[in-house]
Protein backbone atom coordinates (compact mmCIF):
# COMPACT_ATOMS: atom_id res chain seq x y z
CA UNK A 1 0.00 0.00 0.00
CA UNK A 2 2.87 2.32 0.89
CA UNK A 3 4.50 1.76 -2.49
CA UNK A 4 1.27 2.52 -4.34
CA UNK A 5 0.86 5.73 -2.32
CA UNK A 6 4.42 6.89 -3.16
CA UNK A 7 3.85 6.23 -6.87
CA UNK A 8 0.64 8.20 -6.76
CA UNK A 9 2.45 11.20 -5.18
CA UNK A 10 5.16 11.16 -7.84
CA UNK A 11 2.58 11.03 -10.57
CA UNK A 12 0.87 14.07 -9.09
CA UNK A 13 4.14 15.97 -8.88
CA UNK A 14 5.05 15.16 -12.49
CA UNK A 15 1.60 16.15 -13.70
CA UNK A 16 1.80 19.41 -11.74
CA UNK A 17 5.19 20.37 -13.22
CA UNK A 18 3.99 19.35 -16.66
CA UNK A 19 0.97 21.57 -16.37
CA UNK A 20 3.11 24.48 -15.18
CA UNK A 21 5.56 24.01 -18.05
CA UNK A 22 2.69 23.83 -20.54
CA UNK A 23 1.10 26.97 -19.12
CA UNK A 24 4.48 28.78 -19.15
CA UNK A 25 5.17 27.71 -22.72
CA UNK A 26 1.72 28.80 -23.81
CA UNK A 27 2.12 32.11 -22.03
CA UNK A 28 5.54 32.66 -23.62
CA UNK A 29 4.23 31.77 -27.03
CA UNK A 30 1.38 34.17 -26.52
CA UNK A 31 3.69 37.18 -25.88
CA UNK A 32 3.57 39.87 -28.58
CA UNK A 33 6.64 41.96 -29.41
CA UNK A 34 7.08 45.04 -31.56
CA UNK A 35 10.31 46.48 -33.02
CA UNK A 36 10.65 50.24 -33.34
CA UNK A 37 13.48 51.93 -35.31
CA UNK A 38 14.15 55.03 -33.22
CA UNK A 39 17.24 56.42 -34.99
CA UNK A 40 19.13 56.26 -38.28
CA UNK A 41 22.41 58.13 -37.84
CA UNK A 42 24.53 59.03 -40.84
CA UNK A 43 28.24 59.61 -41.39
CA UNK A 44 28.82 61.49 -44.67
CA UNK A 45 32.01 60.92 -46.68
CA UNK A 46 32.98 63.87 -48.91
CA UNK A 47 35.49 64.32 -51.69
CA UNK A 48 38.12 67.08 -51.82
CA UNK A 49 35.52 69.54 -53.13
CA UNK A 50 33.29 68.90 -50.13
CA UNK A 51 30.67 67.07 -52.20
CA UNK A 52 29.12 63.99 -50.46
CA UNK A 53 29.77 60.76 -52.34
CA UNK A 54 28.99 58.03 -49.75
CA UNK A 55 27.12 57.69 -46.46
CA UNK A 56 27.38 55.16 -43.64
CA UNK A 57 23.91 54.57 -42.14
CA UNK A 58 23.63 53.12 -38.62
CA UNK A 59 20.17 51.76 -37.75
CA UNK A 60 19.18 51.53 -34.05
CA UNK A 61 16.02 49.93 -32.72
CA UNK A 62 14.09 49.15 -29.51
CA UNK A 63 11.93 46.18 -28.44
CA UNK A 64 8.47 46.64 -26.95
CA UNK A 65 6.35 43.94 -25.27
CA UNK A 66 2.58 44.03 -24.90
CA UNK A 67 1.52 43.74 -21.24
CA UNK A 68 -2.08 44.17 -20.16
CA UNK A 69 -2.93 46.00 -23.37
CA UNK A 70 0.02 48.42 -23.16
CA UNK A 71 3.38 48.47 -24.91
CA UNK A 72 6.33 48.38 -22.55
CA UNK A 73 10.00 48.83 -23.45
CA UNK A 74 11.84 45.58 -22.81
CA UNK A 75 15.31 44.16 -23.16
CA UNK A 76 16.59 43.20 -26.61
CA UNK A 77 17.61 39.80 -25.24
CA UNK A 78 13.93 38.76 -25.22
CA UNK A 79 14.45 37.68 -28.84
CA UNK A 80 17.15 35.30 -29.96
CA UNK A 81 18.53 37.32 -32.88
CA UNK A 82 17.72 40.08 -35.36
CA UNK A 83 18.17 40.83 -39.03
CA UNK A 84 18.33 44.32 -40.57
CA UNK A 85 17.48 44.97 -44.21
CA UNK A 86 18.25 47.86 -46.53
CA UNK A 87 16.16 48.48 -49.65
CA UNK A 88 15.55 51.11 -52.30
CA UNK A 89 12.18 52.26 -53.68
CA UNK A 90 12.84 50.50 -56.98
CA UNK A 91 13.38 47.15 -55.26
CA UNK A 92 10.36 45.50 -53.64
CA UNK A 93 12.38 42.90 -51.78
CA UNK A 94 15.31 43.33 -49.39
CA UNK A 95 18.41 44.44 -51.25
CA UNK A 96 20.89 43.79 -48.44
CA UNK A 97 20.69 41.64 -45.32
CA UNK A 98 22.79 42.17 -42.21
CA UNK A 99 22.65 38.50 -41.18
CA UNK A 100 21.86 37.15 -37.73
CA UNK A 101 22.98 39.33 -34.82
CA UNK A 102 22.05 39.96 -31.20
CA UNK A 103 22.82 43.67 -30.97
CA UNK A 104 20.20 46.39 -31.41
CA UNK A 105 22.11 48.34 -34.03
CA UNK A 106 23.75 47.74 -37.42
CA UNK A 107 25.74 49.91 -39.84
CA UNK A 108 25.20 49.74 -43.61
CA UNK A 109 28.40 51.21 -45.11
CA UNK A 110 28.95 53.10 -48.34
CA UNK A 111 25.37 54.00 -49.26
CA UNK A 112 25.16 56.25 -52.33
CA UNK A 113 24.75 59.94 -51.50
CA UNK A 114 21.39 61.44 -52.44
CA UNK A 115 19.70 57.99 -52.72
CA UNK A 116 16.53 57.16 -50.77
CA UNK A 117 16.83 54.02 -48.64
CA UNK A 118 14.37 52.09 -46.51
CA UNK A 119 15.40 50.11 -43.42
CA UNK A 120 13.49 47.19 -41.85
CA UNK A 121 14.40 45.10 -38.77
CA UNK A 122 13.05 41.60 -38.08
CA UNK A 123 13.22 39.71 -34.78
CA UNK A 124 13.45 35.93 -34.43
CA UNK A 125 12.92 33.45 -31.63
CA UNK A 126 13.62 29.77 -32.03
CA UNK A 127 14.20 30.49 -35.75
CA UNK A 128 10.69 31.85 -36.11
CA UNK A 129 9.92 35.41 -37.15
CA UNK A 130 8.29 37.07 -34.14
CA UNK A 131 8.27 40.81 -34.96
CA UNK A 132 8.87 43.18 -37.88
CA UNK A 133 9.46 46.93 -37.69
CA UNK A 134 7.90 49.57 -39.90
CA UNK A 135 10.02 50.79 -42.83
CA UNK A 136 12.15 53.84 -42.00
CA UNK A 137 12.89 55.83 -45.14
CA UNK A 138 15.98 58.05 -45.21
CA UNK A 139 17.52 60.26 -47.90
CA UNK A 140 21.31 60.03 -47.60
CA UNK A 141 23.46 63.11 -47.92
CA UNK A 142 20.56 65.48 -48.46
CA UNK A 143 20.64 68.74 -46.57
CA UNK A 144 16.91 68.80 -45.90
CA UNK A 145 15.00 65.54 -45.54
CA UNK A 146 11.68 67.22 -46.24
CA UNK A 147 12.83 69.24 -49.25
CA UNK A 148 11.15 69.10 -52.65
CA UNK A 149 12.34 66.61 -55.27
CA UNK A 150 15.18 67.89 -57.45
CA UNK A 151 14.12 69.85 -60.48
CA UNK A 152 14.53 68.28 -63.88
CA UNK A 153 17.75 69.35 -65.59
CA UNK A 154 17.04 71.57 -68.58
CA UNK A 155 19.39 72.23 -71.46
CA UNK A 156 19.96 75.83 -70.41
CA UNK A 157 21.12 74.71 -66.96
CA UNK A 158 24.45 73.71 -68.49
CA UNK A 159 24.81 76.80 -70.66
CA UNK A 160 28.32 78.12 -69.83
CA UNK A 161 27.05 81.44 -68.47
CA UNK A 162 24.32 79.90 -66.29
CA UNK A 163 24.84 80.62 -62.60
CA UNK A 164 23.43 77.22 -61.65
CA UNK A 165 26.57 75.42 -62.84
CA UNK A 166 28.88 76.05 -59.82
CA UNK A 167 26.17 74.99 -57.36
CA UNK A 168 25.38 71.90 -59.43
CA UNK A 169 29.06 70.94 -59.36
CA UNK A 170 28.94 71.12 -55.55
CA UNK A 171 25.62 69.27 -55.41
CA UNK A 172 23.82 72.38 -54.11
CA UNK A 173 21.68 73.23 -57.14
CA UNK A 174 18.55 73.20 -54.97
CA UNK A 175 19.61 76.58 -53.54
CA UNK A 176 19.60 78.08 -57.01
CA UNK A 177 16.29 76.48 -57.97
CA UNK A 178 14.53 77.75 -54.81
CA UNK A 179 16.10 81.22 -54.68
CA UNK A 180 14.22 84.40 -55.54
CA UNK A 181 14.54 86.13 -58.90
CA UNK A 182 17.01 88.58 -57.39
CA UNK A 183 18.97 85.66 -55.95
CA UNK A 184 19.12 83.95 -59.34
CA UNK A 185 20.37 87.18 -60.91
CA UNK A 186 23.05 87.40 -58.22
CA UNK A 187 24.12 83.80 -58.89
CA UNK A 188 24.27 84.49 -62.64
CA UNK A 189 26.31 87.69 -62.29
CA UNK A 190 28.76 86.25 -59.74
CA UNK A 191 29.41 83.24 -61.97
CA UNK A 192 29.95 85.51 -64.98
CA UNK A 193 32.32 87.64 -62.90
CA UNK A 194 34.30 84.48 -62.20
CA UNK A 195 34.42 83.63 -65.92
CA UNK A 196 35.57 87.17 -66.76
CA UNK A 197 38.19 86.85 -64.03
CA UNK A 198 39.50 83.67 -65.62
CA UNK A 199 39.74 85.49 -68.98
CA UNK A 200 41.69 88.28 -67.27
CA UNK A 201 43.89 85.63 -65.67
CA UNK A 202 44.73 84.32 -69.13
CA UNK A 203 45.88 87.79 -70.25
CA UNK A 204 47.92 88.17 -67.04
CA UNK A 205 49.62 84.83 -67.56
CA UNK A 206 50.58 85.81 -71.11
CA UNK A 207 51.59 89.48 -70.81
CA UNK A 208 53.18 89.29 -67.35
CA UNK A 209 55.15 86.11 -67.91
CA UNK A 210 58.91 86.37 -67.65
CA UNK A 211 59.29 85.13 -71.23
CA UNK A 212 57.19 88.04 -72.50
CA UNK A 213 58.88 90.79 -70.46
CA UNK A 214 62.54 89.73 -70.36
CA UNK A 215 64.78 88.34 -73.12
CA UNK A 216 65.38 84.79 -71.89
CA UNK A 217 66.94 81.73 -73.42
CA UNK A 218 64.56 78.96 -74.47
CA UNK A 219 63.91 76.12 -72.04
CA UNK A 220 62.19 75.40 -68.78
CA UNK A 221 62.29 78.10 -66.14
CA UNK A 222 63.30 76.69 -62.77
CA UNK A 223 64.59 78.57 -59.78
CA UNK A 224 63.91 79.63 -56.21
CA UNK A 225 62.62 82.98 -57.39
CA UNK A 226 62.28 85.35 -60.31
CA UNK A 227 65.72 86.86 -59.72
CA UNK A 228 67.42 83.48 -59.92
CA UNK A 229 65.53 82.62 -63.10
CA UNK A 230 66.53 85.91 -64.72
CA UNK A 231 70.14 85.39 -63.70
CA UNK A 232 70.28 81.87 -65.14
CA UNK A 233 68.19 82.32 -68.27
CA UNK A 234 68.91 85.88 -69.42
CA UNK A 235 69.79 86.14 -73.11
CA UNK A 236 73.57 86.08 -73.57
CA UNK A 237 73.35 88.57 -76.42
CA UNK A 238 71.43 91.06 -74.30
CA UNK A 239 73.79 90.51 -71.34
CA UNK A 240 76.80 91.19 -73.58
CA UNK A 241 75.26 94.44 -74.82
CA UNK A 242 74.63 95.57 -71.23
CA UNK A 243 78.19 94.69 -70.24
CA UNK A 244 79.64 96.62 -73.21
CA UNK A 245 77.47 99.62 -72.34
CA UNK A 246 78.69 99.42 -68.74
CA UNK A 247 82.32 99.21 -69.95
CA UNK A 248 81.76 102.33 -72.06
CA UNK A 249 80.43 104.28 -69.08
CA UNK A 250 83.39 103.08 -66.99
CA UNK A 251 85.85 104.24 -69.66
CA UNK A 252 84.10 107.59 -69.91
CA UNK A 253 84.24 107.94 -66.15
CA UNK A 254 87.92 107.02 -66.14
CA UNK A 255 88.67 109.54 -68.90
CA UNK A 256 87.01 112.32 -66.91
CA UNK A 257 88.98 111.42 -63.78
CA UNK A 258 92.25 111.59 -65.79
CA UNK A 259 91.38 115.10 -66.98
CA UNK A 260 90.47 116.13 -63.42
CA UNK A 261 93.88 114.97 -62.22
CA UNK A 262 95.79 117.23 -64.65
CA UNK A 263 97.06 120.49 -63.22
CA UNK A 264 96.11 122.38 -60.11
CA UNK A 265 93.22 124.35 -61.57
CA UNK A 266 90.07 122.62 -62.83
CA UNK A 267 88.51 124.13 -65.93
CA UNK A 268 85.09 122.74 -66.78
CA UNK A 269 85.26 123.79 -70.42
CA UNK A 270 88.57 121.92 -70.83
CA UNK A 271 87.13 118.76 -69.28
CA UNK A 272 84.01 119.01 -71.43
CA UNK A 273 86.18 119.46 -74.49
CA UNK A 274 88.23 116.37 -73.66
CA UNK A 275 85.02 114.41 -73.07
CA UNK A 276 83.60 115.59 -76.40
CA UNK A 277 86.74 114.44 -78.20
CA UNK A 278 86.58 111.03 -76.49
CA UNK A 279 82.92 110.71 -77.33
CA UNK A 280 83.47 111.73 -80.96
CA UNK A 281 86.32 109.29 -81.49
CA UNK A 282 85.04 106.32 -79.51
CA UNK A 283 81.78 106.70 -77.57
CA UNK A 284 79.34 107.57 -80.36
CA UNK A 285 80.50 104.73 -82.57
CA UNK A 286 80.26 102.21 -79.71
CA UNK A 287 76.75 103.30 -78.67
CA UNK A 288 75.57 103.30 -82.28
CA UNK A 289 76.88 99.77 -82.72
CA UNK A 290 75.02 98.59 -79.59
CA UNK A 291 71.73 100.13 -80.77
CA UNK A 292 72.17 98.54 -84.19
CA UNK A 293 72.81 95.12 -82.69
CA UNK A 294 69.67 95.40 -80.56
CA UNK A 295 67.53 96.29 -83.58
CA UNK A 296 68.95 93.57 -85.81
CA UNK A 297 68.64 90.87 -83.15
CA UNK A 298 64.92 91.48 -82.70
CA UNK A 299 65.34 91.71 -78.94
CA UNK A 300 63.56 95.07 -78.88
CA UNK A 301 60.24 93.20 -78.93
CA UNK A 302 60.72 92.76 -75.18
CA UNK A 303 59.67 95.62 -72.86
CA UNK A 304 62.91 95.28 -70.87
CA UNK A 305 65.03 95.77 -73.98
CA UNK A 306 62.98 98.78 -75.09
CA UNK A 307 63.57 100.41 -71.70
CA UNK A 308 67.33 99.89 -71.99
CA UNK A 309 67.28 100.97 -75.65
CA UNK A 310 65.69 104.31 -74.67
CA UNK A 311 68.63 104.94 -72.37
CA UNK A 312 71.12 103.94 -75.07
CA UNK A 313 69.62 106.27 -77.68
CA UNK A 314 69.60 109.16 -75.24
CA UNK A 315 73.17 108.41 -74.22
CA UNK A 316 74.26 108.46 -77.85
CA UNK A 317 73.01 112.02 -78.33
CA UNK A 318 73.74 113.37 -74.86
CA UNK A 319 77.14 111.79 -74.31
CA UNK A 320 78.90 115.03 -75.35
CA UNK A 321 77.40 116.88 -72.36
CA UNK A 322 79.42 115.63 -69.44
CA UNK A 323 77.39 117.20 -66.61
CA UNK A 324 73.94 116.60 -68.09
CA UNK A 325 74.16 113.13 -69.63
CA UNK A 326 73.34 111.26 -66.40
CA UNK A 327 70.10 113.18 -65.85
CA UNK A 328 69.03 112.78 -69.44
CA UNK A 329 69.67 109.03 -69.55
CA UNK A 330 67.90 108.49 -66.21
CA UNK A 331 64.95 110.58 -67.39
CA UNK A 332 64.67 108.65 -70.66
CA UNK A 333 64.83 105.25 -68.95
CA UNK A 334 62.34 106.20 -66.21
CA UNK A 335 59.85 107.63 -68.71
CA UNK A 336 60.13 104.58 -70.94
CA UNK A 337 59.82 102.22 -67.95
CA UNK A 338 56.67 103.97 -66.73
CA UNK A 339 55.18 103.82 -70.22
CA UNK A 340 55.99 100.11 -70.64
CA UNK A 341 54.63 99.30 -67.17
CA UNK A 342 51.32 101.02 -67.89
CA UNK A 343 51.16 99.19 -71.21
CA UNK A 344 51.61 95.84 -69.44
CA UNK A 345 48.99 96.78 -66.86
CA UNK A 346 46.52 97.76 -69.56
CA UNK A 347 47.10 94.70 -71.77
CA UNK A 348 46.97 92.22 -68.89
CA UNK A 349 43.66 93.60 -67.49
CA UNK A 350 45.10 93.15 -64.02
CA UNK A 351 43.00 96.03 -62.67
CA UNK A 352 39.85 94.20 -63.73
CA UNK A 353 40.72 91.44 -61.26
CA UNK A 354 40.38 94.10 -58.58
CA UNK A 355 37.07 95.42 -59.91
CA UNK A 356 35.51 91.96 -60.25
CA UNK A 357 36.89 90.81 -56.90
CA UNK A 358 35.45 93.75 -54.98
CA UNK A 359 32.02 93.64 -56.63
CA UNK A 360 31.42 89.89 -56.24
CA UNK A 361 30.89 89.95 -52.43
CA UNK A 362 28.56 92.93 -52.78
CA UNK A 363 26.42 91.02 -55.29
CA UNK A 364 26.43 88.04 -52.94
CA UNK A 365 25.24 90.28 -50.11
CA UNK A 366 22.51 91.65 -52.38
CA UNK A 367 21.26 88.12 -53.08
CA UNK A 368 21.38 87.26 -49.37
CA UNK A 369 19.40 90.33 -48.32
CA UNK A 370 16.69 89.72 -50.91
CA UNK A 371 16.55 86.03 -49.95
CA UNK A 372 16.21 86.77 -46.25
CA UNK A 373 13.54 89.34 -47.04
CA UNK A 374 11.63 86.70 -48.98
CA UNK A 375 12.02 84.20 -46.13
CA UNK A 376 10.53 86.62 -43.61
CA UNK A 377 7.77 87.56 -46.05
CA UNK A 378 6.64 83.91 -46.13
CA UNK A 379 5.99 84.03 -42.40
CA UNK A 380 3.04 86.32 -42.97
CA UNK A 381 1.23 83.51 -44.80
CA UNK A 382 1.64 80.92 -42.04
CA UNK A 383 -1.36 79.78 -40.06
CA UNK A 384 -1.87 81.25 -36.62
CA UNK A 385 -1.46 77.97 -34.73
CA UNK A 386 1.93 77.12 -36.25
CA UNK A 387 4.31 75.43 -33.82
CA UNK A 388 7.63 76.93 -32.81
CA UNK A 389 9.60 74.10 -34.45
CA UNK A 390 7.77 74.62 -37.75
CA UNK A 391 8.40 78.36 -37.54
CA UNK A 392 12.13 77.90 -36.89
CA UNK A 393 12.39 75.30 -39.66
CA UNK A 394 10.67 77.51 -42.20
CA UNK A 395 12.71 80.58 -41.34
CA UNK A 396 16.10 78.88 -41.02
CA UNK A 397 15.66 77.02 -44.30
CA UNK A 398 15.06 80.24 -46.23
CA UNK A 399 17.99 82.01 -44.59
CA UNK A 400 20.26 79.01 -45.22
CA UNK A 401 19.44 79.13 -48.92
CA UNK A 402 19.88 82.91 -49.09
CA UNK A 403 23.33 82.83 -47.48
CA UNK A 404 24.68 80.78 -50.36
CA UNK A 405 24.82 83.87 -52.57
CA UNK A 406 27.17 85.46 -50.05
CA UNK A 407 29.18 82.25 -49.82
CA UNK A 408 29.66 82.16 -53.58
CA UNK A 409 30.30 85.90 -53.80
CA UNK A 410 32.95 85.77 -51.09
CA UNK A 411 34.61 82.71 -52.62
CA UNK A 412 34.86 84.37 -56.05
CA UNK A 413 35.90 87.72 -54.54
CA UNK A 414 38.66 86.26 -52.37
CA UNK A 415 40.00 84.17 -55.25
CA UNK A 416 40.12 87.10 -57.67
CA UNK A 417 41.67 89.41 -55.07
CA UNK A 418 44.45 86.89 -54.43
CA UNK A 419 45.15 86.82 -58.17
CA UNK A 420 45.13 90.63 -58.31
CA UNK A 421 47.63 91.07 -55.48
CA UNK A 422 49.87 88.38 -56.95
CA UNK A 423 50.10 89.99 -60.39
CA UNK A 424 50.17 93.54 -59.04
CA UNK A 425 53.18 92.58 -56.94
CA UNK A 426 54.71 90.99 -60.02
CA UNK A 427 54.32 94.29 -61.89
CA UNK A 428 56.08 96.08 -59.03
CA UNK A 429 58.87 93.50 -59.15
CA UNK A 430 59.26 93.99 -62.92
CA UNK A 431 59.67 97.74 -62.45
CA UNK A 432 62.18 97.26 -59.65
CA UNK A 433 64.13 94.83 -61.87
CA UNK A 434 64.31 97.45 -64.62
CA UNK A 435 65.64 99.94 -62.09
CA UNK A 436 68.23 97.41 -60.97
CA UNK A 437 69.38 96.86 -64.55
CA UNK A 438 69.80 100.48 -65.54
CA UNK A 439 71.41 101.41 -62.20
CA UNK A 440 73.92 98.63 -62.75
CA UNK A 441 74.75 100.01 -66.20
CA UNK A 442 74.51 103.79 -65.76
CA UNK A 443 75.62 104.45 -62.16
CA UNK A 444 79.04 105.65 -63.45
CA UNK A 445 77.75 107.97 -66.20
Amino acid sequence: MLIKKVKADWICIILTFGCLAFVSAFAAADKIYKIHIHDVSRVVHKNWLGVPHAVDCTVRWEIYEERLGEWTLTDVSQLDHYQAYCMTPSVSKESENSGDMKANFYTFPKRSAGQRYGFVVKGFKENQEIAVSDTAWVVTGKLRADGPPPAAIQWHHWFPLNGRIPLAILGRQVFFDESTKAGKIAFHVIWNFFICGMICLGFCIHYLSLQHVFPLEKGFLFGRGYDEIIQKKQSKQFRNILEEWRDLTMRTHKNIRIELAKGDKIKIDVIEGANAIFWRDYGTETIHDLIKRLSESGLNRYPTVRVMQAGLENHELGGFHWLEVSKEVDRAIENRASSELESLRRKSFVDWLWHLGTLSPLLGLFGTVTGISSAFAQLTFLRSNVTQSELVKKLSGGIYEALWTTIEGLAVGVFLMILYYYYNNKLNWIYSKWEELYVYVTEKI
